[in-house]
């Protein structure tokens, strides 16, 4: 069964997003690392024009081989980096979802908020008397 890598439902915002930076961390090294392996293939590409030129064809192999062996991981990081992507614009989306479902007031402080507003006193179990009770009249 294959996880969902962007489902971050359930989760506390904050946790959301130390996890969606987990993935930002991850595409910035991908992009560092694509930089790095670009400029590898850069010299790669010379070594191949220089034994052209001076007619290795041997080392013009292994230096061709070399640059199409870099091309390959640039296209991986790339696709992956795509991905990556993908998966950090979805879950960036889902985070005011998150942020309207977690529970922002405490209910117990709400209901006592309540009670009070009603006329109760804490810790009191019945309704005090109104004007319209019986027992309001006999006092």
């Amino acid at each position: 069964m294959e996880q969902n890598l962007d489902d971050i439902r359930g989760m506390p915002v904050k946790e959301a997003k130390e996890y969606i930076l987990g993935f930002i961390t991850t595409q910035k090294l991908h992009e560092k690392k694509i930089l790095a392996l670009k400029t590898e293939q850069e010299k790669w590409t010379n070594r191949v024009e220089l034994a052209r030129n001076s007619g290795a064809a041997d080392l013009e192999d292994k230096a061709a081989a070399a640059c199409r062996d870099i091309e390959n991981q640039i296209q991986s990081l790339e696709a992956e980096n795509s991905e990556l992507k993908a998966h950090i614009k979805s879950m960036i989306g889902r985070l005011p979802g998150l942020a309207a479902r977690e529970r922002s007031v405490d209910p117990d402080v709400l209901e006592q908020e309540l009670l009070l507003a009603a006329g109760f006193t804490p810790g009191q179990e019945t309704r005090p008397a109104s004007p319209d009770d019986k027992a309001y009249h006999d006092c």
